[in-house]
C-alpha cells in the first residue's frame, strides 16, 4: 500500500535541476559524504590490481598490495601527477606513471627514486589521502568523509536482504551509458510508476493497483516490492518463470521482483532469477553517467547445463531490462529542457511518495549550505 493518502508537495525547485551552486552543494554534502560503488570486488581480487576513477571530483585508486585492499588518493605527492590511469590496471608495484614515486598499502611513500637529489625532504612524512573501504557483496565501496556510519549500518533494516540477494552471485554485465540531464531526474523516474502507461504501454501496459504496492521509506532508502507472486498469477509469463526457478534455482521464493532506492544515487533491482545495481553518478549540474551492473545467482541445479541455461537466459533478459530503460531514456532530456524553464514547483501524486521521501532527503542534507549562502 501507499503509505500517502494524496498528493504531495513537490520539495526541490526547478533550479535544483539545473544550477551550479546545487551541484556544486550535492557534490560537497551529498556525495563526499555517502558511501560510493568504487568497483567490482572481481576486478580488484588479485595482488597488484588497481581500479581508479573519481568520485565527487576526487581522483581515487584502489589497490590490492598483498590481498590488502586500500582506497587513497590518486594525486602523486611530488608534482601532482595522476599515479596510475583511469579504469583497471596491474602493476606489483604502487607508483606513479611519471616520476616512479612508489608508496605503501597506508599511502605513505616508500621508495624515493634518486633520493639523494631531494637532500632535506622529510619523506616519511608524505602520504596520500587515505579514505573509508568497504567490501559488501560483489562490490567495493568508497567514502571520502572520515566520518559516519559504516556501509552495513548505513543500510539499516536493509543489509540482510542486501546480503541475501548480492552475496553469492554472478557479475554478467555491465553497461554504461551518459546523458545531458541532472542525475535526479533518472532518479526519480526509477522510483516512480506513475509514467507506466505512458512510457512502457507495451512492456508494462498498466500501473499497478495500489494494494499490490510494498512501499517502505527509510531514512538511507526507498524500498517497493511488487505483491503480485508468480506462483499465484497464471498469465504464461508467470508459469514460464515458475517453471524456470524451480527448475533451475536452489531457493527460488517466486517473489516478482523488489526495487530499491539507496540515498543518494544507487537503484537496485533484484528477483529470483535477475538483479542488477545501479549508479547514477553526476559529472556536472547537466550531465550524468549511468553504470548498471547485472547478476544472475550463483546457487543453481545442474552444473554445467544449469550455467548454459542461465547464460542463455541472460542474454534474454538483460537486453529485455536494457530496452524498458531506453524508453525511460528518451523522456529523460524532455524533462531537462522543461524544468530550465519552469517557474513553479510542480505537485507529486500519492504513487511518487518514493520521489518525495528522496527529495526530502536532499533537502535536509543540504539545508545547512543553503541557510548560510
Amino acid at each position: 500500500m501507499f503509505q500517502s493518502q494524496g498528493k504531495l508537495d513537490h520539495l526541490l525547485r526547478p533550479a535544483a535541476y539545473h544550477a551550479a551552486d546545487w551541484h556544486d552543494r550535492e557534490l560537497q554534502n551529498l556525495f563526499r559524504a555517502s558511501w560510493q560503488v568504487a568497483c567490482l570486488g572481481e576486478q580488484v581480487e588479485k595482488p597488484g590490481s588497481r581500479f581508479a576513477l573519481k568520485i565527487a571530483g576526487e581522483p581515487i585508486v584502489v589497490v590490492n598490495q598483498n590481498g590488502t585492499l586500500s582506497a587513497l588518493g590518486n594525486v602523486c605527492a611530488h608534482r601532482h601527477s595522476q599515479l596510475v590511469p583511469n579504469g583497471p590496471s596491474h602493476d606489483s608495484r604502487f607508483r606513479c606513471q611519471i616520476h616512479g614515486w612508489e608508496y605503501d598499502e597506508t599511502g605513505r611513500l616508500s621508495h624515493l627514486p634518486d633520493g639523494r637529489s631531494f637532500r632535506g625532504l622529510k619523506a616519511h612524512d608524505l602520504c596520500l589521502p587515505r579514505y573509508r573501504l568497504e567490501q559488501f557483496g560483489p562490490f567495493v565501496f568508497v567514502n571520502l568523509s572520515q566520518e559516519g556510519p559504516s556501509f552495513r549500518e548505513y543500510l539499516g533494516t536493509f543489509a540482510d536482504e542486501f546480503h541475501q540477494f548480492f552475496a553469492d552471485c554472478r557479475h554478467v554485465d555491465t553497461w554504461v551509458t551518459e546523458h545531458p540531464v541532472n542525475w535526479k531526474i533518472i532518479v526519480e523516474n526509477a522510483v516512480e510508476s506513475y509514467h507506466v502507461p505512458m512510457v512502457h504501454p507495451n512492456t508494462f501496459e498498466d500501473y499497478r493497483a495500489e494494494e499490490l504496492h510494498d512501499h517502505r521509506l527509510e531514512p538511507s532508502f526507498t524500498r517497493y516490492a511488487d505483491l503480485m507472486e508468480y506462483r499465484s498469477e497464471k498469465s504464461a509469463e508467470a508459469l514460464l518463470f515458475r517453471f524456470y526457478s524451480w527448475f533451475l534455482l536452489r531457493n527460488p521464493t517466486y517473489n516478482r521482483f523488489t526495487h530499491v532506492h539507496l540515498f543518494p544515487n544507487m537503484l537496485l533491482y533484484f528477483g529470483d532469477i535477475y538483479s542488477s545495481l545501479t549508479v547514477v553518478e553526476p559529472l556536472d549540474a547537466k550531465r550524468t553517467r549511468y553504470t548498471m551492473f547485472s547478476f544472475a545467482p550463483k546457487a543453481i541445479h545442474w552444473r554445467l547445463p544449469g550455467r548454459l541455461l542461465q547464460a542463455l537466459s541472460m542474454k534474454v533478459l538483460v537486453p529485455q531490462f536494457k530496452k524498458i530503460l531506453r524508453e525511460d531514456m528518451v523522456r529523460w532530456p524532455p524533462v531537462q529542457q522543461g524544468l530550465e524553464h519552469s517557474r513553479h514547483n510542480g505537485v507529486l501524486s500519492a504513487r511518487e511518495e518514493r520521489v518525495y521521501a528522496f527529495q526530502d532527503y536532499v533537502i535536509k542534507k543540504l539545508r545547512p549550505s543553503l541557510e548560510n549562502s
